[in-house]
Parts: structure tokens; C-alpha cells; sequence
């Protein structure tokens, strides 16, 4: 069932909802859609984006809405209330969410706005979630074959592509994002302590950033200096520790981006490693791309 959020609902309609009706998300014309698993329609799709209340006329969770696609369904053939694999409609086959990459790695982000006042005390804003995937092949690059303390290389272009184009999103939530052309962004890996053990890596550099709607109208250009910390286990063959921020300074930004005056406007972001154990941990990257797209400079 395709719907639109509305307030004030109901215990009872929340219970009907959750013993009878599956919700699904919809993101294209109309809303409040009802199907049956084979796709047949039991009731229209909505046109306003105005519900009209709990009983309104668009509301997709009328309660009288509700009842009546319900008894509707209930009189239809046995044969055409349940429905195999086979029977699903074409449309919403293959359209389950990507899973992680096998091997791979989840991070976990953090990123918000910030306003640096003239004593320099931090005032944070709304904060936005997301995670970063890494390929098996991806993160296994970022491990020296024979380590030697001072060793410094440039780390692979797919990690800094990876966070620059898809991962700091500042000032809206889906923005599109473009990796500037000058100044170039960098990041290096240093060999900071090497054990029979443990590999621990220094990452450091630069990002610079542009962030716009749909590439026409330019949000903020961000200028960002990165650090992390990455700790890899060599018997076990697996990171224990990658721990990334960033901050910078966030100019040519639109007059409601602006902070209060006599503040700076900046960008932070954390990322760490994260085990993937619930369906949260392993949520799609928040990024408008497909996983092809989102993947293609990778190895």
C-alpha cells in the first residue's frame, strides 16, 4: 500500500494497519495505493497531498478507507488473495534493497552543520546519519604488502571518490555533490607502528568539495582537512580499528544556510567501523546513485 504520513491516528487504525496491510514505500505520483500480492488494485491511488484529517477524503488511513478495501479483498477468489514468488508483478521484482558488499566493510557516519562563534566555542545543528560500504578488494588495498615505519603513499583515488562524491552532504540531506578540480583533494596513508600484530596507518589530507541542488544551484563550496586513524589486525587479517573526521569551513553558502552573524558556518563529519549485526548497521548508503555508480571507481 502506497501512502502519505498524516497526524493524529489512531490506536485502532495503527493495530488494522499492522494485522492486515503490508506498507510500502512509494516515492512517485499518487499515494495510498492498495494492492493485492499479485498486484491487482483493491483501491486507486490518491492524488492531494492534503489528507483531510483521520476521516478526510484523501487520507489513505480512513478508517471507513480501510475497512471497505479490506472486505473488498476478502471477497475475492482464495486463488487471488495469496500469491507465489511467480505471481508478484514484474515492477516489484529485484527491487529488494543492495546488501553490503560480501568481505566487506560498513562505516558508520556521522555528519552535521556547525557555527564557530568568535571565541571559537562549537555550536552544533541537526545531525544526519548515513554509512559508507567498502569492498573486499577496496579495503584489502589500503593494507602495505611488506610495512615499514614512515612508509607514506597516496591512498587509492576510489576512497577519496567514495566519501567526496557520495558521503558530506552538509547543508541538505540529499544534495548533489561535486569533488572541485582545484584545489585537488588528497589523502595519504602513513605507517605510524608495526608489529607482528598489528598495522596501525595514519590517513590525512584534504577534501574540497562543492555541494548544489541537482548540480544548478550551488548550497556551499567545502573545504575539508582530514584525519584518521586505521588499526589492522595481521593474524586475523581484518581492520579493528578506522576512525575518519573532518572539518571545514563552508563558503559561497545560500542566504538560509547563513549562521548568526559574527559566526563561522562549517562542516563535521566522523566515521567509524561498524559490525553490520542489525538491519539498521547494514542500511543502504544514503547516497541518490545506484550501487553500480556508487562502486565504479572501486577495484
Amino acid at each position: 500500500m502506497q501512502v502519505c504520513t498524516f497526524k493524529d491516528m489512531d490506536e485502532a487504525t495503527v493495530k488494522l494497519v499492522n494485522q492486515e496491510f503490508v506498507p510500502l514505500a512509494h516515492n512517485g505520483w499518487g499515494f495510498g495505493e492498495i494492492l493485492t500480492a499479485r498486484g491487482e488494485v483493491i483501491a486507486p491511488r490518491l492524488r492531494s497531498g492534503d489528507t483531510g484529517g483521520p476521516n478526510g477524503a484523501n487520507n489513505p488511513f480512513a478508517p471507513r478507507r480501510l475497512q471497505a478495501a479490506l472486505e473488498k479483498f476478502r471477497q475475492l477468489p482464495p486463488e487471488k488473495r495469496k500469491a507465489s514468488l511467480e505471481d508478484l508483478p514484474r515492477s516489484w521484482k529485484g527491487k529488494a534493497f543492495p546488501s553490503p558488499p560480501a568481505g566487506g566493510i560498513i562505516l558508520k557516519q556521522y555528519r552535521r552543520a556547525l557555527h564557530r562563534d568568535a571565541e571559537g566555542v562549537m555550536h552544533r545543528q541537526s545531525l544526519l546519519h548515513d554509512f559508507l560500504w567498502l569492498t573486499q578488494a577496496e579495503w584489502q588495498s589500503l593494507v602495505p604488502e611488506h610495512p615499514r615505519v614512515g612508509d607514506s603513499v597516496a591512498a587509492p583515488p576510489f576512497l577519496v571518490s567514495r566519501i567526496g562524491s557520495h558521503h558530506v552532504q552538509i547543508l541538505t540531506a540529499a544534495g548533489a555533490l561535486k569533488i572541485n578540480a582545484t584545489p585537488k583533494s588528497a589523502l595519504r596513508l602513513t605507517v605510524e607502528g608495526v608489529s607482528p600484530e598489528q598495522l596501525r596507518l595514519r590517513l590525512e589530507g584534504s577534501l574540497h568539495v562543492t555541494e548544489s541542488q541537482s548540480h544548478v544551484v550551488t548550497r556551499g563550496v567545502i573545504a575539508y582537512r582530514v584525519d584518521g586513524c586505521l588499526e589492522y589486525d595481521r593474524k586475523k587479517q581484518a581492520f579493528t580499528r578506522f576512525d575518519l573526521a573532518a572539518l571545514g569551513e563552508i563558503t559561497n553558502y545560500q542566504h538560509d544556510n547563513a549562521p548568526p552573524r559574527g559566526r563561522t558556518l562549517l562542516g563535521g563529519m566522523v566515521f567509524e567501523l561498524s559490525p553490520g549485526d542489525s538491519p539498521w548497521e547494514r542500511t543502504v548508503p544514503g547516497c541518490s546513485v545506484s550501487m553500480k555508480e556508487y562502486f565504479k571507481t572501486g577495484k
